[in-house]
């Protein structure tokens, strides 16, 4: 008996030690807006962990890796793991996942995650956090203020505090200024929001949570300066849920508007621009009002794109108007704020009267001669005769010594040519060039030089040096 319980000890403590592979998250319950983080962890030597790009529909946010060596009772036991960061919305079963480990597979267990609604502070707790927005109902294109207001009794010391923001699809939240108070018990902070809607339909703000601990950072400043090392905790409030109603008549704009249309000057000259500037003001989404289009029949408009803040809107043209033209009226459409009805603007047509421009009238030699004529004295005219005669005469001379050089020149360089033709060798041909002083031929005297000092025989070609000289004449 001794023998067979000796040898199944020996099987027990020489069979393989198969690693261990599990699955566990940092909690099983969460509160809206938190994330849950998934670890998958084995202690086998070669670990291979699966893919996963979203569990349950929800999408992996980030993943990590880590190895953790230990030594116990003398053994080297290495686990490895991996993380998965998600952010589920209501509660789930997490599935099981297969991990290759030391070439076998091994199976995780199923995890169930639970949500639990956030209970909303209320009068009387250490900390209160609540929203109030003064317009639950509102159309698209206007604003709604919205208050997130933070109470912590005087009593308790101060600690720091971590605020989330509020974030909705297709509505935008700008934040204000903050304000610090105080009543009997609480030190208050209230934090402002200007809320605004990209979309109409019905949208549910959810619960904001504050953290109250060690964390990062203060988010209120001063007031809660004085960092302790407590646990933090999370304290929440209510939701709200908003309407945001479209505007009838397919319009896109809301708000209290008044409109101008001006120019700088209602007569110009023609070629001449006249600038215009289109304004609107008052109170409303101006981001959303589109160009104005302009177009006048015989002139060319030229318009910048409209530039706004949260005081206006204006649009500028120029126009340059070949004869009188007169500027439309423009017309505006939108909600108005103060009678909850659809509103219609509309400028004054501006009328612009154009003056051509006079053209000097063209005279001919003789219409100007003739005028000089009749604006000389009757006693003077002899001497201004004889003037023109005199010019007449020295263009004539002028144009006669012209023609003299130029035959000259040609009968001149007819010879040279000659000269050319006849020259025998290229010490003769280099003394008929060499007193030209031509820069065309400059090439031509470097390689007769080279010919007849160097012994080169580069070939000299005389029609090129006759072309040069007659283009030069």
């Amino acid at each position: 008996m001794k023998k067979i319980f000796g040898n199944l000890f020996l099987l027990l403590i020489s069979a393989p030690v198969f690693a261990l592979t599990t699955a566990n998250v940092n909690q099983t319950w969460f509160y809206p807006d938190e994330q849950i983080i998934l670890t998958l962890d084995s202690d086998g030597k070669q670990v291979d962990f699966p893919l996963i790009n979203d569990i349950m529909g929800y999408r992996i946010l980030s993943t990590s890796d880590a190895q953790n060596i230990s030594i116990i009772n003398g053994k080297r036991i290495q686990k490895t793991s991996r993380s998965y960061v998600f952010k589920p919305t209501k509660s789930l079963t997490i599935p099981a996942y297969t991990v290759m480990v030391d070439g076998m597979q091994q199976t995780t267990q199923p995890i169930e995650i639970t949500f639990r609604k956030p209970t909303q502070t209320k009068a009387g707790d250490d900390y209160i956090l609540q929203m109030q927005i003064d317009k639950p109902t509102f159309f698209l294109g206007d604003k709604a203020n919205l208050k997130v207001i933070f109470k912590v009794k005087k009593t308790l010391s101060n600690n720091q505090i971590n605020l989330s923001q509020p974030e909705v699809k297709d509505l935008l939240f700008i934040k204000g200024r903050q304000t610090n108070s105080a009543d009997q018990d609480y030190n208050i902070v209230t934090l402002n929001f200007k809320v605004s809607a990209s979309n109409f339909g019905t949208f549910t703000l959810p619960s904001l949570v504050a953290t109250i601990g060690n964390q990062n950072r203060d988010i209120f400043g001063n007031f809660f300066s004085m960092r302790q090392n407590t646990l933090s905790k999370k304290k929440y409030s209510n939701a709200l849920t908003l309407t945001v109603k479209p505007l009838p008549d397919a319009l896109r704009i809301f708000g209290d508007f008044s409109i101008k249309a001006s120019v700088d000057k209602t007569q110009t000259k023609e070629g001449d621009a006249v600038n215009l500037t289109v304004a609107i003001n008052g109170e409303g989404n101006f981001e959303d009002i589109e160009n104005f289009n302009l177009s006048i029949d015989n002139a060319t408009i030229y318009s910048d794109d409209a530039i706004f803040d949260y005081k206006g809107w204006q649009q500028k043209f120029a126009i340059v108007g070949a004869q009188n033209f007169v500027i439309p009226a423009f017309k505006f459409d939108y909600f108005d704020k103060k009678t909850q009805t659809k509103k219609s603007l509309s400028t004054q047509p501006i009328k612009i009267q154009v003056t051509a421009k006079i053209q000097p009238a063209k005279r001919t030699v003789t219409q100007a001669l003739i005028e000089i004529d009749n604006k000389i004295p009757v006693n003077d005219k002899i001497k201004y005769y004889y003037l023109l005669l005199g010019i007449v005469v020295g263009i004539l001379i002028g144009v006669l010594v012209s023609i003299f050089r130029h035959q000259k020149k040609q009968l001149k360089n007819q010879s040279l040519i000659k000269q050319i033709k006849s020259s025998k060798g290229d010490k003769q041909l280099f003394d008929v060039l060499l007193p030209l002083n031509l820069t065309q031929l400059e090439p031509v005297l470097q390689q007769l030089e080279a010919n007849i000092y160097k012994g080169e025989r580069q070939k000299i070609n005389k029609k090129e040096i006759i072309n040069a000289i007659q283009s030069n004449s």
